[in-house]
């Protein structure tokens, strides 16, 4: 897989700076995430934004789309889905693989968040069929839906994520593992077991792998939390194994790396995290994948070899 960071770019296209991207090369990346949601994008606006990643030698990576393939209010469900058709041409164009979505959820404002209808097999029906009203658009611009899976979403674990993939038949649809997002008390100090298990498991369904790190808070009720990228429990090593059976044009994603876009110690976070992500591949003998490898390119050397 590819090594990216996965979410820089957290605004309007137009908006993004080329010192920006000089950063994010300076510390090592070269597949950045276009994190912005922006569907508003002018074709200006994408030959700008393609322009500054070429000068600094950055492959793109997913693409926030900023909208749900699913909510619960129909009208608010259409809305979403223009902007996912608008988000995907986008993304399209600027040739990112992936967009990212929302697990679903039934909650009405916030597309992360709990709801006790999710976990039902009436939400799980619910949501493909939402997800198949925007595949033809995805196909049509060669980009891959990715909803971020966790515990508390509609699909919130791997036979759920299986089962959401099946159903949608598409090469278009895969989803997002955050294996924090899937981290609990069981599974914390053995997490590499866990996650070999899942990519196992999931095998190309995944469409990108999420990194970042996770700590155990002991209270009277214990909370996992995220954690700067090196000082927590999650077996990278391990993950970094398991990624191999995956397609190499995929990304291995840093994100969420304990930061705030408002400090200045954000880029000193995300710096600590490329260096360790660098020095366990080093230590185990990890490659990451050519990052000027695209799918495209993929294909037509599977074709090749055939």
């Amino acid at each position: 897989m590819r090594l990216c960071w996965n979410d820089w770019f957290n605004k309007r296209l137009r908006d993004i700076k080329p010192e920006e991207a000089k950063t994010i090369h300076d510390i090592g990346y070269r597949v950045a995430g276009v994190n912005s949601g922006d569907d508003e994008a002018t074709d200006d606006d994408i030959k700008r934004l393609k322009s500054i990643m070429t000068d600094y030698e950055l492959s793109p990576g997913p693409y926030g789309a900023g909208a749900r393939i699913f909510h619960p209010d129909p009208t608010e469900c259409e809305r979403h889905h223009k902007k996912l058709i608008k988000v995907l041409e986008i993304a399209g164009k600027l040739g990112c693989p992936t967009i990212r979505t929302s697990g679903g959820t039934f909650d009405l404002k916030d597309p992360w968040a709990m709801h006790q209808e999710n976990h039902t097999q009436k939400s799980m029906d619910i949501l493909v069929e939402s997800t198949k009203k925007v595949i033809a658009a995805a196909e049509d611009n060669n980009v891959i839906i990715c909803p971020e899976t966790t515990q508390w979403t509609i699909i919130d674990d791997v036979e759920r994520m299986k089962e959401f993939v099946d159903r949608c038949d598409s090469p278009c649809v895969k989803v997002v593992l955050d294996v924090v997002n899937h981290m609990n008390m069981q599974r914390v100090y053995e997490s590499g077991r866990w996650m070999k298990c899942a990519i196992a498991t999931l095998g190309d369904r995944i469409g990108v792998i999420h990194v970042k790190d996770v700590q155990v808070e002991y209270k009277l009720v214990a909370h996992l939390n995220e954690t700067k990228m090196g000082t927590g429990l999650l077996d990278h090593a391990a993950l970094m194994r398991a990624s191999n059976q995956l397609e190499p044009w995929k990304t291995f994603s840093l994100e969420h790396i304990a930061y705030d876009y408002t400090k200045p110690d954000h880029v000193i976070n995300v710096t600590e995290a490329y260096n360790h992500i660098c020095a366990v591949a080093d230590r185990i003998g990890h490659t990451f994948t050519d990052p000027t490898l695209t799918r495209e390119k993929w294909v037509e050397m599977q074709k090749n070899n055939r």
